[in-house]
């Protein structure tokens, strides 16, 4: 007995621990992240040669396996991780598939690498490809900083009411993106106003995007991200406003 509350549990952060950001190539997520303050930026597709921020590269599971016990074990004051982007990461944890498909009672005489792991017999290789898929983001799911996932964009149709919808969602096989997209607290359609050229995140503003956020200041929403502005030498500078994502910003 006693295990049951007597009051409410008090609100313990209005942070998204894990959060999902997607939208198209080159609209600017890479370089508003770098702006994000104590954040290391992953990069698995060369993403950020062109941006100055707290950068680490990796190319295949080993290097991200590395990455992950350095920042479980090693020092550091990163608040924040970005794996820019889980749309490359999903076809580097292949051969992490392959591996662990080849150390199962069923696999152990399978000879293959990443490449032919999808091709397993009904559809068996797209189960390790989620196994693996989900380890190696498990390994990057500590306490000590709040995970980014970064992705690209695709058109999905589905049926609503007997009419045919269009909508844009994580580019990430079907069950991929759905066991992301539960284990998130918020997910956001990056995309840049034509006009102003700002960049906004949109939380499930719009019916035509597979978004949403578990947050109250987030939730049903579109938040300016990043506003862009010529500057007197002629090149492009970004304000960008993440506390409007992560309020514990504004008191720093």
């Amino acid at each position: 007995m006693g295990l049951l509350p007597t009051k409410k549990s008090e609100v313990k952060s209005q942070d998204p621990k894990n959060l999902i950001l997607f939208g198209l190539p080159k609209v600017g997520k890479t370089t508003a992240l770098a702006e994000l303050p104590n954040n290391l930026i992953i990069d698995l597709e060369n993403g950020t040669d062109f941006v100055s921020g707290y950068v680490v590269k990796a190319n295949n599971y080993v290097d991200l396996y590395k990455i992950a016990k350095e920042l479980k074990d090693g020092d550091h004051n990163f608040k924040f991780v970005t794996i820019d982007t889980v749309t490359a990461l999903e076809e580097m944890a292949l051969d992490l598939a392959a591996k662990r498909y080849q150390e199962s009672p069923v696999g152990k005489n399978w000879i293959g690498t990443g490449k032919d792991i999808l091709k397993l017999s009904q559809g068996a290789g797209y189960y390790w490809a989620r196994i693996a898929m989900q380890e190696i983001i498990g390994w990057f799911e500590q306490d000590s900083y709040n995970l980014i996932l970064t992705g690209h964009v695709k058109d999905k149709n589905l049926v609503e009411g007997g009419t045919e919808l269009s909508v844009k969602q994580l580019d990430l096989s079907g069950k991929v993106s759905t066991i992301l997209s539960a284990k998130s607290d918020a997910i956001c359609y990056a995309y840049r106003d034509a006009e102003t050229g700002h960049l906004y995140c949109n939380f499930g503003d719009l019916n035509s995007v597979l978004t949403g956020a578990r947050m109250s200041h987030l939730a049903g929403r579109t938040i300016l991200l990043a506003e862009r502005e010529m500057s007197e030498d002629g090149t492009w500078k970004i304000k960008t406003h993440w506390e409007n994502i992560f309020p514990s910003l504004k008191q720093q």
